[in-house]
């Protein structure tokens, strides 16, 4: 699996929070905070957490950070004959 930076951002922007509100969440800078979002450093599980209660979600929903990395060799029916 893949973190999606791009919907990180795109979450925050949605629901109206600046990168200093979410640097304040997490206990970072605007710098660092800005940083994580764009994936130039690690965002940690303990972060990620308070980010996706800032934004309201719940756990279920999570998911739409991620994405399934696929190898491009790999087909449907090599995967499931």
């Amino acid at each position: 699996m893949k973190f999606n930076h791009n919907r990180l951002k795109a979450e925050r922007i949605a629901r109206g929070f600046t990168v200093q509100e979410m640097g304040e969440v997490i206990g970072v800078s605007k710098g660092t905070y800005s940083k994580k979002e764009n994936g130039k450093l690690p965002i940690h599980v303990d972060e990620f957490s308070l980010i996706t209660s800032k934004f309201g979600m719940k756990h279920e929903d999570i998911s739409i950070f991620f994405t399934l990395n696929v190898a491009k060799t790999e087909t449907f029916e090599e995967v499931y004959g």
